[in-house]
This record gives C-alpha cells, structure tokens and sequence, in this order.
C-alpha cells in the first residue's frame, strides 16, 4: 500500500525561516508513481516522508499472536529492522523526542497522529483500540568486541542509548545521566541497566515489549574460534538475556532476530520460553514480499511502469524478477509461500524506473543487489575447498541447524548457507522429493561468481584449455573442458538451468572475461554471449531437456546477429548449443554444437561429449 500524506503536523518548537523541516526534507518528489526507498528501515519516517510502503501488518500481527517471547531469523537485508521498527510503531504509536539532555531541540521531528500513523494498512482498526506499550529496541549489530570487558561495555552504551531516547521522550530513566552520558562509568553489569530500565517504564506506562536485532551478529565473528575461548562471551550474553525470564510477569512481549540459528541453543539456553517461528510455515511472509504483494500497489505500480520503461509486458517482466529474486521459501517442506527478497526487488524496481537503470539492465541484465552487498567470504572459501560436500538433503531437525556453531566442519556449512539465504528448501514435485537448493538466479550467480574466481587463483582444472578454446575458436574440446571446470563447483546442489548459467558465468568473469548474460536482441534473449581477443561465443544453455531444442530456439530468433555489428570478421562469430544433463546418481554430460552465427541455415556440428 501507498503510505498517505500525514497532513498537517504540529511542529514543536520554533520553525526557522529558510530552513525545512524533517517532514519537508523526506517529502518526495511527485514523478507519477510510489517512491520506492529500501535503504529506509523506519516505520515512522516511510510514512512522514510519503514513501511506498508494503502493507505487513497484518502478517506482525499473526506472529505476535503466537506467543509471548518469540524468535525469528531471516537473511540479512530481509527486512527484519523495518519489521522491529513497524512493530514498535503498533505497540507505543510515534513517539518523537520532545527534549535533549543538554537543552531544547533546534529542530524536532514531528508527531505523525494516531489516524494517520497506521492509514490503510491491516492495523489501522486494532491500533485504534489496542492498549500501548512502551518498547526497548535493541540494536545487537551495534555490539562490537572480542573480550568479555569490550563486549560488556557494547551492552551498556546499547542500553544508555535507550536511557537517554525515553528521557528525550519526557521519562525518567531511573538511572543517573552521568551514567547514560557515559556509560564507561558505569559500575554494574549490563543486565542491571536492563531491568532498570524495564522497571521504569513500566511505572510510569504499561509493561515494556523489548525487541532485539541481529542477536547473532556479535558472535558470528568468533565463527570457529576454540570453544573455550569464546564461552565467556556466551556467559555474558547468557546472563543478560536471562533477565526476560526473571521479569516474564512484567515484561508485554520479547521478540528476538537474528539472520541465523547457529547460536540459538547456546545463547539462549537461559531462556528457555522461547518460541522459535522461524521454520513455521505460516510466518513464511512476515518478511520478504509474495507475488500477492506484487499484485497490489505500490509494486503493481512501479512494475507497471517499469515494463512500459523496458518496452516489454508486464508478465514477461514478472517473470524476469521472479526468477531473479523469488523462491525463499521457510519451512522444511517448501509448502509455505515462496518470496522476494525485498532489498533486491526494491533496489531493482528503483533502478528500472529510472531511464539511467533500465539502460544498465538491457547492457548488464538485472542486478544482484543482495548478493553483491557481500557474499561471505569464509563460504565461499569452503566451498572451493570441499566442493561436493554440499549436498540438497533438506534439514528435517531445527537441531542439526544449531550444530557445529564453532566448527568449519561440513555440516556446518551447509547449515550456514540455508539460515544465511544462500539456499532455500524446494518443494516436492513431479515426484521428486524436497531438496535444498539456490533460492534463485541473483544468489546462484553471484556464489558461483565468486567461487569461480577463487577457483581461477587456485588454478581451476581446465581454465588452460578454456582460454585455447576460445582464443583460437576451435571448440571440439569445449564440452570436456566446461566439465572440468564445473567439477570445482557444488554440484550436489545444481539441479536447474541457472545453477549452470550462474557457473558458466562466474568461469568466464574469474577468467577477466566479462560476460554479457540475457542480452535481448531484435527476436529475444541469449543465455550468454563471451568476446575474447576479437572472437565472439553466443551460448544458449538448456538443462535436462534436448540438444535439439536449444539448437532450434537459437536457430528461431538467431541469436548473436547484434555481435557481428562489433568485430571486423563475421566468421569469428559462433553460435553454441549446449544441453547439460543429471543422471539420478549424479553423473553430469554436456551435449554441444556449434554454428556460424552469420548463416543460420548452417548445418549444426557436434562437438565431443563430455561425461563426469
């Protein structure tokens, strides 16, 4: 849904002349459809600031529903912040700060009202008539050390943080402002500024909802230190969050996030009340968005006008973005909703609704905005190492999710990448079995991406004979060499057609080659094209299907035509067909062909077949 104006606010204080106000300076510009913004994750300034918003409300409130102290982990930039931010809204409405420890504020931010606040969205009745509840936030990412003391102290200057934001919101904090300005002083463990504060707001308010972000974030640093030598730290954290269950009588609610599981059980062994939601089918869409949510404005809109941009139907680009940024899916059995990631979708959506982005899109083919945010790189260094030892067996025990927290063992691995949003669950089908597997083509791409160049430094079997191939234009031996290749890659898990596509062009990238993927041409879309020292390849890839048929589709919209515009030699221009098959006991073969891209009624010629 479109968040509406918010109408004329009362500012406090003195407005000075010349000078906007914060709701005047996130006012967008009117340009015809929603702005989107992805890199705003609060609530509250999405709906000053007018900007596109996606109705999750309803989804919050199912989740808190289900319980009292509530887990969930997502991937990161899955929303989790805007859903803790969103959640602090439904509880305790807008509340911006009225005063400053060290005197009046020059320029507050003003009071969205009750009626406009929740407008429109599945919360707007139930605001109206739920009791408020004061709300801690707490930002764990913010937590930062690797001692006991530098730890401590990330916990104190967290909750001094919230100290000083209740008393700029007119509350005593109940703790001395020496203390809060510098929390350093502060002579007691973190935990006893926690319940403090709890305390305090519920005196003078309504029993407290404490929300957490990133809980994991902290300790993903020490990811397969010695054991002993991060057990303090799991004390520490141990011990503060044990306060929930020493205040559950006076405590509304607790909601915890993290982007994994791994240190569940450790962590929160304390408090043990806890209900984790994060593989319950029904809360597969608290965050992410369903296709639903691009049925409804304000995505309908912006994919509406992004397809006219590209000249192209909105189902085809549906379809695009689909296979892109959809197939998240959070429940072992893949039969919960499949999900965008909305980072992706969103930053996506921004680049084609603007002449500049939708140019970069038809030249370079759609972003991996979420992957190339950062692809761990200790992944993608185990998989170069133990490539096969992914395998798609699907985890059916939330407790072989929590093992190996501090081993780099394989099962951890594997773990690592299904909480981490690296692979998903896929749903059984057409007789198939459930399986883990790549969510979608950013992630495919940009893991193999990166592992093919890590592979190219470590001299990846067959990149030799690869550059041969193709700076002499002679690819008799291609399909053994791609097999080569593709031995290096995690094959357990590639069991589609982009998995390939995604290997295909990571090799060429980790080779300095920059490939140009799904380029459309006058008639349709080419899988792949290569330029290599004034010699062009055009691939069209199938999986599990037939040779014939990636010969006859290329064939059918003559793909390459729009290559032998740049080099000064047609016959340097090829035309490959390539069909990759799985056997059940996983044995791979690629089929090839080649042709002159300038004579389209040329005889395919078989190229060698490879088998691993």
């Amino acid at each position: 849904m479109i968040a509406k104006t918010c109408g004329e606010l009362e500012v406090a204080g003195i407005h000075v002349a010349g000078r906007k106000t914060p709701s005047e300076v996130d006012k967008p510009v009117d340009q015809g459809w929603p702005v989107l913004r992805p890199g705003i994750s609060d609530y509250a300034r999405l709906r000053r600031g007018n900007y596109a918003y996606v109705d999750k409300t309803g989804e919050l409130a199912q989740l808190l529903d289900s319980g009292e102290f509530l887990f969930l982990a997502r991937p990161r930039r899955f929303g989790k912040t805007l859903m803790l931010s969103t959640i602090e809204c439904m509880y305790q409405g807008h509340l911006p700060g009225v005063r400053h420890p060290d005197g009046d504020l020059a320029n507050p931010h003003p009071k969205i009202p009750d009626a406009d606040l929740f407008a429109g969205t599945a919360w707007e009745t139930q605001f109206v008539s739920q009791p408020r509840h004061p709300v801690v936030r707490l930002d764990m990412s913010a937590v930062t050390g690797r001692t006991v003391e530098e730890v401590g102290l990330g916990l104190r200057i967290q909750l001094a943080e919230q100290g000083l934001l209740w008393f700029g919101r007119g509350f005593d904090p109940c703790t001395s402002m020496v203390w809060l300005r510098d929390p350093r002083l502060y002579p007691y463990p973190p935990e006893k500024l926690l319940r403090d504060l709890l305390s305090s707001l519920q005196r003078q308010d309504a029993d407290p909802v404490v929300l957490v972000d990133e809980y994991d974030t902290p300790l993903l640093k020490f990811l397969g230190r010695d054991p002993a030598e991060v057990e303090p730290i799991f004390e520490l954290f141990r011990e503060f969050y044990r306060t929930f269950k020493q205040r559950e009588s006076d405590v509304h609610k607790v909601l915890i996030t993290g982007i994994t599981r791994r240190a569940y059980g450790e962590m929160f062994s304390a408090l043990n009340n806890l209900r984790d939601c994060t593989w319950k089918e029904e809360f597969g869409a608290v965050c992410g968005f369903t296709e639903g949510d691009l049925d409804q404005t304000p995505l309908s809109t912006c994919i509406e006008t992004a397809a006219e941009g590209l000249g192209i139907s909105i189902d085809e680009l549906r379809e695009r973005l689909r296979e892109n940024y959809n197939g998240y899916r959070f429940d072992p059995d893949g039969f919960g909703p499949a999900v965008y990631n909305p980072w992706s979708l969103c930053n996506a959506l921004t680049d084609l609704l603007a002449p500049q982005g939708r140019a970069r899109v038809q030249r370079r083919g759609f972003p991996a905005h979420w992957s190339d945010s950062g692809v761990s790189k200790v992944l993608v260094d185990a998989l170069r190492r133990q490539p096969a030892a992914v395998d798609p067996m699907p985890f059916h025990d939330p407790d072989e999710l929590d093992s190996d927290f501090y081993s780099n063992r394989v099962t951890g691995l594997k773990s690592l990448m299904l909480q981490g949003g690296y692979l998903t669950h896929h749903p059984a089908r057409d007789g198939e079995p459930a399986r883990l597997g790549w969510p979608n083509r950013e992630v495919a791409r940009t893991v193999l991406r990166d592992l093919a160049r890590a592979h190219v430094g470590h001299e990846l079997p067959g990149i030799g004979r690869l550059r041969t191939c193709l700076e002499l234009g002679d690819y008799k031996e291609l399909p053994n060499v791609l097999l080569d290749c593709l031995y290096a890659f995690p094959y357990n898990i590639m069991a589609d057609e982009y998995s390939y596509h995604a290997a295909l062009h990571g090799i060429f990238l980790g080779m300095g080659v920059v490939p140009r993927a799904e380029r459309r041409e006058l008639s349709g879309r080419y899988d792949l094209a290569v330029i290599f020292r004034g010699r062009a390849c055009v691939f069209e890839l199938k999986y599990n299907r037939s040779l014939r048929e990636a010969q006859d589709q290329a064939d059918r919209r003559q793909y390459g035509r729009s290559l032998l515009l740049e080099l000064e030699h047609a016959e340097d221009t090829t035309c490959i067909a390539l069909h990759v098959t799985k056997t059940n006991d996983g044995r791979v073969r690629i089929e090839a062909a080649q042709r002159p891209v300038r004579d389209v009624d040329a005889e395919w010629v078989p190229l060698d077949t490879g088998i691993r």
